[in-house]
C-alpha cells in the first residue's frame, strides 16, 4: 500500500507529519532512541514494552499519545518501525554492502538470475551507516526469519525492528528513502516466492538464531525421495506443475491449432489443477487443513498454477505450436490405472516429452513479461459483463446509506444476469451466467423480492442458475474462504459453467470483529474476494454501507481495489433517487441514473408487497437545488404565519419531535430535500431575514420570526 497522505513534503516535514505517513501506509511506525540515549543499542524503540506492539497496529489513542499534536514523542526525529503482523506482514532486507561486499554480490547476483538485472520497486532506503534495505510485504503462507548472517545480508521479520527517516545515525548521517522508492510514491511490494526460497536458502547456509518472539520459523526440508510412501510427489513439485500444464496446452493444440476462449481455457485449467493436487502432497503437516490450502501455503499451489497455465497459453501460436508440430513421443499408455500417481500420468499424455521445450518454458516464467508498442496494441479489450458498468473478473462495490435500496438494485442486477436477460437498465449484458448471492441479512423476505421482480420484469426465475449462500461467511478465516471456493466450484460441477458474478449483501455482515478502517483488515476482505475473482473469472460485487459523511465506510482500501463503485442515494420518505457511477475503471464515470422504488404486489392471499427498483422514464426533478425567489417568498410566508398562530418553527433538530422542525416542514410542505432546507434556514438567519427569538415567555417556547424580506 501507498501512503495516501496529501501535501507531504519530506523536505519541510516535522516528525509527526512523519508517522503519519507512515501509519497511512500500514506501518507500525514507533518512536526510536539516539546515539545520546543509548550508545551502545541506541536502535531500539524508545519504548518500555514495545514487544506488545508486535502483532497489532497500535491503537488511534495510543498513536496519538505518541504523535499527536502535543503528543510524547512529537519533536523526537528518530523512528522506526516493527516489522511482521503488525505492518501488514512487512519483512526488510538489510544489505550492509558498505561493510561486507558479499552482501551486494548476493543480492545482485539475485537481481541478475530473477530479475534481469533491475531493481523492485518497492520502498528502499539507505542507511545513515551506508547500507541498503528493502521493504516487502511476506506472501501468505511463507514466514519470514528474524536473523543475521555472517555474509552481511539481516532478514528483519516478524518482531524485528528497522530505523526510518528522518531519524539520524551515530555517523551524524539521516536516513533517507531512495529518490522514486519511497513509500508515498511506490507501493510496499509482496516478497516474490524465488526471493523467499532464497533467503530460506541463505539463512540455512550463512544465518544464525531467529530473534522473533513467534517462535522457531516453519520451513519444509527437502525429503530424500521425489515422492512418498503413498506415490505422491513431494520433490519437484513445480518442475512436475509446468511438464504437466505444458503438456496439457500442448495437446490442447495438436488437438485443435484454434485457441480455446477464456471460459474453455478456464475449466481446462481447475481440471488439471484438481489432478495436479491430486498426484501431490504438501510438505506441511497439519491434519485439519486440505492439502491444497497447504500447497498455496508453500507457493506450490493455485496461484502459481494459474500464473504457469496463462503463461504457457500466451505462447500458444509461438513455441506451443513448434512443440505441438514435432509430434507426440511414441510411447505405449498405460493400460490400467493403478494409483494417483498413474493417472496423472496417463491423463497429461505429453508431460513426458515436454522436454526440452517445456524447460525453456520454465526458464521464461523467471523473467517478467515484456510487450512492445505492437504487442500492447494487440492486448484484448475489456471484456464488458455489463456494458459502461462492470467488466468481468472485476471487483466492484454498491454503496449506500442504509435503506436507499441498494440490495434491490443489487439483486435486480443479479437476476438480470442469472436468468439471460439482453441487457440491465438499458445497458447491455455481455455475458450471462449462473449467480452466486451471498446474504444473511434480509433473507426471511428474499422470496418476496424474487417475486416481486418476476412481476414486474415478467420474468421467471424458477429455472435461472441463481443460489443463495444465507450462512453467515467470515471472510477473515482462511477456513471460511476455502469452504466458500469448494462451495462454488460445487455449483460450477452442477452447472457445468462458471459464475458471471458472485454477491456479497453486505460486506459488514462477512467482517465480524474486523475493523473496517484498518487496512490490514480490509487487505484480508480483498484478498478474499480476489482469491473467489481468480479462481472462477468471476465478477465480485460488495453491498456496503457509507459513513456519516457520505462516502463508502471503512478503509481507502475498498476505493483503490474496486474497479467499479456505484453510490446509491435516495432521501427518507422519497420513492426517487439516483444511482452515481463514482468510478468505473474502464470506461467513463460520473454519471448518474436516476431510480425509483416501487412497491409491488406479489400476489398471495396476504396481499404481500415487497419493494422493485428500476430506472425511471425521465429524468428526475432536482430537489436538491435552491428554489426560485417565489417558492423562497411562500417558504418565509409560511414561516411568518407559524409565528403569528403561536406556533413557531423551529432551527432545532430536537424539535422534529413535537412537529416543528423546520427543515422537516419545508420537505413536506415544498418538495425540497431537507438538507437544503436546513442551509436556507440557515443562511436567511445570517443575513437576518429570519431571527430565532422568545415567543412566549411563560412557556419559554422559541422560534424562527421573520424579520426581513429578500428584495
Amino acid at each position: 500500500m501507498r501512503a495516501q497522505v496529501s501535501n507531504f513534503d519530506p523536505d519541510f516535514a516535522d516528525p509527526t507529519e512523519w508517522a503519519r505517513m507512515y501509519r497511512a501506509a500500514g506501518i507500525q511506525v514507533v518512536p526510536a532512541m539516539t546515539p545520546k540515549e543509548n550508545r551502545q543499542q541506541w536502535k531500539r524503540p524508545a519504548l518500555p514494552k514495545w514487544r506488545a506492539l508486535e502483532h497489532e497496529l497500535a491503537p488511534d489513542l495510543t498513536f496519538e499519545r505518541w504523535y499527536g499534536d502535543n503528543g510524547e514523542h512529537a519533536r523526537r526525529n528518530n523512528m522506526g518501525m516493527i516489522t511482521g503482523g503488525c505492518s501488514g506482514n512487512a519483512v526488510m532486507v538489510d544489505l550492509d554492502m558498505h561493510k561486507i561486499p558479499a552482501a551486494g554480490q548476493w543480492w545482485r547476483g539475485l537481481m541478475a538470475l530473477h530479475n534481469m538485472g533491475g531493481e523492485i520497486e518497492t520502498p528502499t532506503q539507505i542507511t545513515g551507516g551506508g547500507g541498503l534495505q528493502i521493504l516487502f510485504r511476506a506472501p501468505a503462507g511463507w514466514t519470514p526469519p528474524t536473523c543475521k548472517t555472517s555474509i552481511g545480508v539481516d532478514i528483519r521479520g516478524q518482531g524485528g525492528f528497522a530505523m526510518l527517516p528522518p531519524s539520524m545515525h551515530e555517523s551524524g548521517q539521516p536516513y533517507r528513502w531512495v529518490a522514486g522508492l519511497e513509500p508515498w510514491e511506490v507501493e510496499i511490494a509482496v516478497m516474490p516466492q524465488w526471493l523467499c526460497d532464497e533467503i530460506d536458502d541463505l539463512v540455512k547456509k550463512h544465518g544464525g538464531g531467529s530473534t522473533s518472539s513467534a517462535g522457531p520459523v516453519e520451513r519444509t526440508q527437502t525429503p530424500e525421495a521425489a515422492k512418498n510412501d503413498f506415490g505422491k510427489v513431494v520433490d519437484g513439485r513445480e518442475d512436475y506443475m509446468t511438464r504437466m500444464i505444458w503438456g496439457r496446452v500442448v495437446d490442447e493444440y495438436r488437438e485443435c491449432p484454434i485457441k480455446p476462449g477464456q471460459g474453455e481455457q478456464d475449466v481446462m485449467m481447475r481440471e488439471l489443477f484438481v489432478k495436479y493436487e491430486r498426484a501431490v502432497k504438501s510438505r506441511i503437516v497439519e491434519r485439519t487443513t486440505p492439502n491444497h490450502i497447504l500447497l498455496e501455503r508453500e507457493g506450490r499451489g493455485i496461484t502459481l498454477f494459474r500464473q504457469k497455465w496463462k503463461h504457457a497459453f500466451d505462447q500458444w501460436d509461438d513455441k506451443v505450436a513448434k512443440h505441438a508440430e514435432a509430434g507426440p513421443p511414441q510411447r505405449e499408455k498405460p493400460r490400467q490405472l493403478a494409483s494417483p500417481k498413474v493417472e496423472a500420468e496417463a491423463e497429461r499424455s505429453s508431460e513426458a516429452d515436454a522436454g526440452d521445450a517445456g524447460a525453456e518454458f520454465r526458464a521464461d516464467f523467471n523473467l517478467f513479461e515484456v510487450l512492445d508498442v505492437t504487442a500492447i496494441k494487440t492486448l484484448p479489450d475489456p471484456a464488458w459483463l455489463v456494458e459502461g458498468v462492470m467488466i468481468e473478473n472485476a471487483l466492484g462495490f454498491v454503496f449506500g446509506a442504509p435503506g436507499c435500496g441498494k440490495s434491490f438494485i443489487a439483486l435486480g442486477q443479479a437476476l438480470s444476469l442469472a436468468s439471460g436477460q439482453p441487457d440491465w437498465w438499458g445497458r447491455k449484458i455481455t455475458r450471462n451466467g449462473p449467480v452466486v448471492y451471498i446474504s444473511s441479512e434480509g433473507v426471511g423476505d428474499m422470496k418476496f423480492r424474487l417475486r416481486a421482480w418476476e412481476l414486474a420484469t415478467g420474468v421467471s426465475v424458477d429455472e435461472a442458475p441463481f443460489f443463495l449462500i444465507r450462512q453467515s461467511i467470515n471472510f477473515m478465516l482462511e477456513s471460511d474462504v476455502d469452504k466458500l471456493l469448494r462451495t462454488v466450484q460445487s455449483i460450477v460441477d452442477k452447472t457445468g459453467e462458471f459464475p458471471a458474478a458472485v454477491y456479497v449483501d453486505t460486506v459488514s455482515r462477512v467482517l465480524p470483529g474486523a475493523d473496517e478502517n484498518l487496512q490490514k483488515d480490509m487487505t484480508l476482505f480483498i484478498a478474499a474476494c480476489d482469491a473467489v475473482r481468480e479462481t472462477f473469472s468471476a465478477t465480485v460485487t460488495g453491498v456496503h454501507h457509507t459513513s456519516r459523511a457520505g462516502n463508502m465506510r471503512g478503509s481507502t482500501v475498498f476505493d483503490g481495489a474496486g474497479d467499479f463503485l456505484l453510490h446509491i442515494e435516495r432521501e427518507k420518505g422519497e420513492t426517487v433517487g439516483y444511482l452515481t457511477a463514482h468510478k468505473i475503471k474502464a470506461a467513463q464515470d460520473g454519471w448518474q441514473q436516476p431510480f425509483e422504488l416501487v412497491e409491488q404486489p406479489i400476489g398471495d392471499i396476504k396481499a404481500t408487497t415487497s419493494l422493485f427498483a428500476r430506472p425511471c422514464d425521465e429524468p428526475v426533478k432536482d430537489k436538491a437545488a435552491w428554489p426560485d425567489k417565489e417558492t423562497c417568498r411562500r417558504i418565509l410566508a409560511a414561516i411568518g404565519s407559524a409565528w403569528n398562530s403561536g406556533k413557531p418553527w423551529s432551527s432545532m433538530p430536537q424539535s422534529r419531535k413535537q412537529g416543528r422542525y423546520a427543515a422537516a416542514i419545508i420537505k413536506q410542505q415544498f418538495d425540497i430535500v431537507e438538507a437544503t432546507a436546513e442551509l436556507m434556514i440557515q443562511t436567511w438567519l445570517q443575513n437576518q431575514i429570519l431571527s430565532y427569538e422568545m415567543r412566549d415567555k411563560n412557556t419559554k417556547l422559541q422560534g424562527l420570526k421573520v424579520i426581513g424580506s429578500l428584495d
